[in-house]
């Protein structure tokens, strides 16, 4: 089962469209192991006023583990990965 990724974002960042196109590279590289969920933090708030100076900003899905704020960190993602897919195996 793919490992799921959160990028907090907002419509007009070009520091999230680079995440974002680092990450879609990565994921392709990586055969489909993780998914990103994208939240656009001006649709809430709460969301906006936690997140509104951190973006871009990368949270493992389930723990909320931060593993990129402000700038892709393609080793940080990678090792997250490999410990996850360690984990998972018997």
């Amino acid at each position: 089962m793919p490992v799921m990724l959160r990028l907090y974002s907002r419509a007009g960042c070009h520091l999230c469209d680079e995440m974002l196109k680092e990450l879609e590279a990565l994921r392709l590289a990586k055969a489909g192991t993780f998914t990103v969920e994208i939240l656009d933090i001006d649709r809430d708030p709460e969301i906006q006023r936690r997140y509104s100076l951190r973006i871009p900003l990368l949270t493992a899905g389930t723990s909320g583990k931060v593993l990129c704020e402000n700038h892709f960190q393609r080793q940080s993602v990678l090792d997250y990965l490999a410990e996850t897919t360690r984990q998972v195996q018997p």
